[in-house]
């Protein structure tokens, strides 16, 4: 892979299934370029999103025990993942943040690749079910 010294550029596809209670599937994919990060014996996936031409920066902590998904810009998200396990994260759009509660049913991370199937409730509701998949490969 190329090399920086931001980290190695990667080509991402990211995507998503979202079932709101009572609705149907909402499926969402994304191409992005992005770059593989080291730090401190973390890896992690950097991209940005272009949300309705907002821009929104997006870093995944990439590993199986606490992994987390953080965007900041258009939209403010702190997503963390443990499997098995319910941990507290945010949302925020402009200047309304929410609370939320990330149940974790599915987490896998691999060398190309960042699966994970979680609930998000908010207020002692189910808000939806989420499958996410996000895989990477050599960039240019």
């Amino acid at each position: 892979m190329e090399s920086n010294k931001e980290g190695r550029n990667v080509d991402v596809l990211l995507q998503s299934t979202i079932r709101h209670v009572g609705q149907a599937a909402d499926k969402h994919e994304l191409n992005a370029e992005g770059t593989l990060v080291e730090k401190a014996g973390k890896t992690y996936l950097r991209f940005v999103e272009d949300l309705n031409g907002q821009q929104v920066q997006t870093t995944v902590k990439l590993e199986e025990e606490d992994a987390l998904i953080m965007r900041n810009g258009a939209v403010q998200m702190r997503l963390p993942f443990t499997q098995g396990e319910i941990r507290p994260g945010s949302y925020g759009n402009g200047p309304a943040t929410f609370d939320l509660l990330v149940k974790t049913t599915k987490l896998e991370v691999g060398a190309d690749k960042f699966i994970a199937h979680y609930e998000l409730h908010a207020e002692g509701a189910l808000l939806g079910r989420h499958e996410l998949n996000i895989t990477y490969t050599e960039g240019q």
